[in-house]
């Protein structure tokens, strides 16, 4: 039994705010949610002797690099799900790509596998496409078949979306994923809601790059700094062509603030803007700003 498939995704539910409530997801009918995990996406063929191949997304094998992963099932299957590595997606990129010291890998940052789906079952040598069942049913079957290991584990499901992205959020965690509990697996498609827990907060904007394509006479990102005026990184997303006009009109001549420019930028006298983001990085920077207004 083998199956290559390109998995199921997911698109963006917006939260504008730091109301959670107001997620217009969170209430949509027949929608279970789970933990959206920070690893690497992955299809897992498990074989009648119990050995395994591992699919990434994009088709490539990797196999090779989970080594010290185990997987307990009552017959031949196909999973989807995600593998994770410590506590960051940084952690598993020091996995999912390497080329050597793969043993030693393993030990140091070992892997887990999040199951939370299953696309084919081989009953007594009787494949079946579990594709077309709903997800009610493709959990059921999932719960049935897969029994948990030290490196295997089942993703929880919940129907209330909102206290679990709540509880995420207070942990740290990424987000969650909401999903129609009558869907069907469609291949490639991006049926599955996703809500990070994005952060919001106001920053000064002291500079700007040059855009480029519809942008061009305009700019492409705005220099960010905090309220200790370091430097943590552009946000050349979430503007709408009026925000651009209202954006432009507060550029005045400044200079610097640093005696090396970070960037290459045009310096302007500072404002303040609202940005959303999901976290700073090791370095200081924000990770995936998004502009959302003048403060």
């Amino acid at each position: 039994m083998s199956l290559k498939i390109k998995p199921m995704l997911c698109q963006e539910a917006e939260q504008e705010n730091e109301d959670a409530s107001s997620c217009k997801a969170f209430h949509l009918p027949g929608y279970v949610w789970e933990t959206k995990f920070d690893g690497a996406r992955i299809v897992v063929t498990i074989k009648a002797d119990g050995s395994f191949d591992l699919q990434g997304r994009s088709g490539a094998d990797k196999t090779k690099l989970f080594p010290e992963l185990k997987f307990n099932t009552k017959i031949p299957c196909v999973l989807d799900g995600e593998i994770i590595s410590g506590t960051s997606f940084n952690d598993i990129q020091h996995r999912i790509n390497r080329q050597s010291g793969i043993e030693m890998a393993a030990k140091t940052r070992p892997a887990t596998f999040k199951a939370f789906d299953i696309l084919q079952a081989d009953y007594h040598g009787n494949t079946i496409d579990l594709r077309h069942s709903p997800l009610e049913k493709r959990r059921e079957a999932l719960e049935e078949i897969v029994l948990p290991t030290e490196s295997c584990e089942l993703s929880e499901m919940t129907d209330d979306g909102l206290a679990l992205f709540l509880k995420i959020r207070d942990e740290g965690g990424e987000g969650v994923v909401g999903k129609n509990i009558h869907g069907h697996y469609v291949e490639n498609k991006r049926e599955w809601l996703k809500v990070k827990t994005w952060q919001f907060g106001v920053f000064q904007a002291v500079g700007y790059t040059e855009g480029t394509g519809w942008r061009k006479s305009s700019f492409g990102a705005l220099a960010l700094v905090d309220t200790d005026n370091g430097f943590v990184g552009e946000v050349g997303t979430g503007f709408k062509a009026q925000d651009i006009r209202d954006i432009q009109s507060y550029f005045s001549p400044g200079v610097c603030p640093w005696s090396k420019d970070p960037i290459k930028a045009t310096w302007i006298k500072p404002f303040s803007v609202r940005i959303r983001y999901l976290e700073f990085t090791a370095d200081g920077k924000l990770r995936f700003p998004s502009y959302r207004g003048i403060i």
